[in-house]
């Protein structure tokens, strides 16, 4: 079964439940990812040297013995232990803070100014900022530094309290379907 989405729901949920909504943007406390004092500490990526990744194109299957190609912007969040880590290759410093985002208790946003593809691999130990690592914490006591502090040592880039853009979603109109 093919699920709706996009265009379709909303148009669906606008007739079934006389929705209005609109799209807002609103200063929120952000993460300001910038360049650290003592200078980057990341791995520059040849122009080139990896396959950009088209999410509306299917694959094709790989042959029997063929190697897997090198897609730019492959990576994850895991864990290593009790601590965690965010690893990607070939990525700007942009998408990076989007990973980081969704690993702290507020967005990032890239302020750093600096252009090009790296190879990124963080580990840091959760705390109260990496919400998502926090649960099973106790189980899994992680050692070593702060995603503050990792991200300094590790990387030469730095995290900042700030204010920046933040979309939201405002419900202006919902009302209680009738009976088909």
């Amino acid at each position: 079964m093919e699920t709706m989405n996009g265009p379709m729901l909303q148009a669906l949920l606008e007739d079934r439940f006389t929705l209005k909504l609109h799209r807002e943007i609103r200063e929120v406390p952000v993460y300001a990812l910038t360049v650290a004092k003592s200078g980057l500490k990341l791995e520059a990526v040849r122009e080139g040297s990896c396959v950009p990744l088209d999410m509306d194109k299917v694959q094709a299957p790989l042959a029997a013995g063929e190697p897997r190609p090198n897609f730019c912007g492959a990576g994850g969040i895991g864990r290593k232990g009790g601590n965690g880590v965010v690893q990607t290759r070939a990525n700007s410093i942009e998408n990076f803070a989007r990973m980081l985002g969704s690993v702290l208790d507020r967005p990032v946003i890239d302020r750093s100014g600096v252009a090009g593809l790296y190879n990124f691999r963080l580990e840091f130990a959760p705390d109260e900022a990496t919400p998502r690592f926090q649960m099973g914490r106790a189980d899994y006591p992680g050692g070593g530094a702060s995603i503050f502090t990792a991200i300094q040592e590790q990387l030469g880039l730095r995290l900042e309290a700030a204010k920046g853009p933040g979309e939201f979603l405002v419900i202006d109109r919902v009302e209680k379907p009738s009976e088909n």
